[in-house]
């Protein structure tokens, strides 16, 4: 889905484009998701694990596609200047007609931009994009010791619905739960 692009303000005054993305924007993606991944472990891949390479790209023009030309889906992104520095995807969980009413979202933030409320920014947009798009429940997977996304996702109205505990083992061994949340929309 391609939404209109939008001032948003930040909770420190600085404005930013809340934009929707697609193909074009596939290279400028995956060096966001490499950053964002190499900075912390909360996401659901290493930072090397982002591959950049042509085939990569590719894939990534192909996936960011899809989303846009979507009429439930879509890819939403926060830019400064050129980077992106924030996402959020909304993504129909399963096409069925019996799971057709829920989606779920992958967020994402660049260190460097954290405290800046662009998670509470675009967790808010999404909603509001899923509520028009017809869903009834939005869902989403969180690591046990992402305390600042917890708060977040709490106090975005989501509640804990499940855990798996060891979902993630890190390299240096250590095991993490995931807990999964749910939004009645």
């Amino acid at each position: 889905m391609i939404l209109d692009t939008t001032t948003i303000t930040s909770k420190t005054g600085k404005e930013f484009q809340l934009v929707s993305i697609g193909p074009d924007d596939a290279e400028r993606f995956l060096d966001f998701m490499h950053q964002v991944s190499c900075d912390t472990h909360f996401m659901s891949r290493y930072g090397d694990e982002v591959k950049q390479d042509d085939a990569a790209i590719q894939a990534e023009k192909t996936r960011l596609k899809t989303l846009q030309d979507s009429d439930i889906q879509g890819m939403f992104s926060i830019i400064d200047g050129d980077r992106i520095i924030g996402n959020i995807a909304v993504r129909q969980v399963c096409n069925h007609r019996k799971t057709a009413h829920r989606c779920n979202i992958g967020l994402g933030i660049r260190k460097e931009y954290h405290g800046f409320g662009l998670g509470t920014i675009l967790v808010d947009h999404a909603i509001n994009f899923a509520k028009k798009s017809g869903y009834k429940i939005m869902e989403l997977g969180v690591l046990s010791d992402n305390i600042i996304a917890l708060g977040l996702y709490n106090k975005m109205g989501f509640t804990e619905w499940g855990r798996l505990p060891e979902a993630f083992i890190l390299d240096d061994g250590t095991p993490i739960d995931e807990i999964t949340m749910y939004r009645k929309l």
